[in-house]
């Protein structure tokens, strides 16, 4: 398909047919309730030695950015960037009207789901190279409230895992306000290379001392205590095991997670909360033995945190969320 003109996009996008719209501690290696070499393992995780990351060849970077939609039948369609079996959630700021989704191709799709500010799309496989295909939505607004209409295509190196969408360009503050945000994401990205680059020569127990890993405050383990939520319930998610680790530089929590539900979840950010205080714990990232876990799946998600700042033995809430946010698994207790 040759891609529209730009007043065409907005009106011939989509096919009118198509509408979807207890803690023991540990002293250096002394005994706990974890042996030797599964402790040993469960740094080299820590570290991305041992167990890292399942790399997916021709893996695409995700992508979070926002757009603007000019409502100008003069600007070109506003693209977006997907591919298959990766989920793409578009974030609105306005409420849409759910049964107003047209979106060309509708039988490509795994899943097309339609929220009160959101659409989640997960192709099934790749678009062809120069192929596009329209998405168009009205808001519940009435109406005389302008549609958005959008065009997919798929990108060789990018995909977009969150898309924040405005019918309006941004203003001069909303604009400054975000260049603020960008330049503390900036600042904190600069700090965790930092961190990463002092680690990386430390894979094994030796280069863990000298990394300031381990030291004679040793290592405390936990359990992590099973708790069903109604949150993790309705996303028909649940863990089924799990255990903590904190040293005097790190805490890493490690829970294995059984996918209950029809389609793939994969957990992209982890939220740690102390409940006395409301008061969050930087992560520093999220790991799993495999890019995501399938349905009937259960698989290991690691959750490591900053240099601890609160006092040992302290309990959190740990909240694993996808890119959406609208399937998320709660643990109510664990403790660091």
């Amino acid at each position: 398909m040759s891609a529209p003109g730009p007043t065409q996009a907005r009106y011939r996008a989509v096919s009118p047919t198509c509408r979807c719209w207890r803690a023991t501690p540990l002293v250096g290696w002394r005994t706990g309730d974890l042996p030797l070499p599964r402790f040993a393992a469960l740094l080299f995780l820590l570290l991305g030695a041992a167990v890292p990351a399942q790399a997916v060849p021709g893996a695409r970077e995700r992508q979070d950015r926002r757009l603007a939609l000019t409502g100008s039948a003069a600007e070109p369609v506003p693209v977006l960037r997907v591919a298959g079996g990766v989920l793409t959630a578009l974030v609105f700021d306005a409420p849409l009207e759910r049964d107003s989704l047209e979106l060309e191709g509708r039988e490509r799709f795994r899943l097309v789901d339609v929220g009160e500010r959101s659409v989640l799309l997960e192709p099934v496989a790749d678009l062809a190279p120069g192929e596009r295909l329209g998405l168009r939505v009205r808001f519940s607004e009435g109406e005389r409230a302008e549609p958005a209409v959008l065009m997919l295509v798929t990108h060789p190196s990018d995909v977009d895992a969150r898309v924040r969408i405005f019918r309006r360009a941004l203003s001069v503050p909303a604009l400054q306000a975000e260049l603020a945000e960008v330049r503390a994401q900036l600042m904190a990205q600069g700090a965790e290379l930092a961190e990463l680059r002092s680690r990386r020569e430390a894979t094994g127990p030796s280069r863990l001392a000298l990394a300031g890993l381990l030291d004679g405050a040793g290592v405390v383990t936990s359990r992590v205590e099973f708790s069903e939520t109604k949150e993790s319930l309705a996303a028909l998610l649940e863990s089924v095991g799990g255990f903590s680790l904190r040293a005097q530089t790190w805490g890493l929590v490690s829970v294995t997670v059984r996918n209950n539900g029809p389609t793939a979840w994969t957990p992209v950010e982890a939220r740690l909360t102390e409940p006395g205080n409301g008061e969050r714990t930087r992560v520093l990232r999220v790991h799993m033995t495999q890019p995501q876990i399938g349905p009937g799946e259960q698989v290991v998600v690691v959750v490591e945190a900053a240099a601890p700042p609160w006092n040992r033995g302290a309990a959190f809430s740990l909240e694993l969320l996808d890119a959406s946010g609208a399937r998320r698994l709660l643990l109510t207790r664990v403790v660091l």
